[in-house]
């Protein structure tokens, strides 16, 4: 099983001991509304199975192949698990390889957002808000090619598990 874990928070910030807005009578500062949140996100590898392209079992159906060796590989994105560990059957064939034993890398991203709360009266209001998503820029992995069939990219990571960092700007208001 994949078992995730979080950490969040959100945090009104200490600020607004300042200048209260003009004719607004709100009570707010001119510093004052500012919110920090963020989530710390971490996973272990999700499960994989390694598959045969080459095997038919049935209308598009992937078989699977003979577990014949060690799994274990370098993991790194060039050989994530031992593909001599397995062995081709003929079409039409069961492998024995057990569904799902292997583990893919896993995930981690730290997200951000920060937000300020704008009163302009007792009706219009608006949040202005900046997000950061993966805001470590942390590379997080795809699961590996699984395709035993496929002898030149089995292994191998081609994809990645989530985005770079990303960025962004919203502006909400209420009336």
């Amino acid at each position: 099983m994949v078992f995730p874990n979080f950490i969040n928070f959100v945090a009104e910030l200490p600020f607004g001991n300042g200048k209260k807005y003009a004719n607004s009578g709100m009570g707010r500062t001119l510093f004052g509304g500012w919110t920090l949140s963020g989530i710390y996100t971490v996973r272990s590898g999700r499960p994989f199975t390694v598959n045969q392209s080459s095997n038919n079992v049935g209308t598009n159906m992937t078989g699977l192949p003979n577990l014949t060796g060690n799994t274990a590989g370098a993991e790194t994105v060039d050989q994530w698990f031992n593909p001599a560990a397995f062995q081709l059957v003929p079409s039409g064939t069961f492998g024995n390889e057990q569904r799902n034993q292997l583990r893919g890398p896993s995930y981690k991203s730290v997200d951000f957002s920060l937000q300020r709360r704008l009163e302009f009266s007792k009706r219009i209001g608006a949040v202005l808000r900046w997000d950061v998503f993966n805001a470590t820029n942390r590379v997080n992995f795809g699961l590996p090619n699984r395709n035993i069939s496929d002898a030149v990219n089995v292994g191998t990571i081609s994809s990645l598990g989530g985005d770079p960092r990303l960025m962004q700007v919203s502006l909400r208001l209420s009336f």
